[in-house]
């Protein structure tokens, strides 16, 4: 997140709050994520990836989003600022009752798993991704 972007987030009031305000197309691709993933919905990528890699000890959900749109944009900048990513997952994990963790993958894709994923749990993925993109 950029340095005027994030004094406008968190310098007063809710951090969330501003988030949601700044970012509303963001917040609701979060949000469809969220219910997508507890709802175990299928999507064409996720379900060519898992079909790739095979089973796993976690729960994951990947979908595919074009480099080029500004969603995508704000979703990487969203996620990779560690402060509004936490906020984030705290969020809507309060919201969908259960741990969810984001983040960004392949070159323009998101993914919400259940669990912290580690570099031997996530390389697979990410190699299929590029694959498959």
């Amino acid at each position: 997140m950029d340095c005027k972007t994030a004094t406008l987030v968190y310098e007063t009031g809710n951090p969330l709050e501003k988030i949601r305000e700044m970012f509303p197309e963001a917040w609701q691709f979060l949000t469809a994520q969220s219910a997508a993933f507890v709802a175990g919905k299928d999507d064409a990528f996720d379900t060519e990836i898992k079909k790739s890699i095979g089973k796993t000890s976690f729960q994951f959900r990947i979908t595919h989003r074009d480099d080029t749109e500004q969603l995508t944009k704000d979703i990487s900048e969203l996620l990779g600022d560690i402060t509004s990513r936490l906020l984030l997952e705290q969020h809507f994990s309060q919201v969908v009752g259960r741990p969810l963790y984001f983040s960004t993958i392949c070159c323009s894709s998101h993914l919400t798993a259940d669990r912290e994923l580690t570099l031997d749990e996530v390389l697979p993925i990410q190699r299929a991704a590029v694959k498959l993109q």
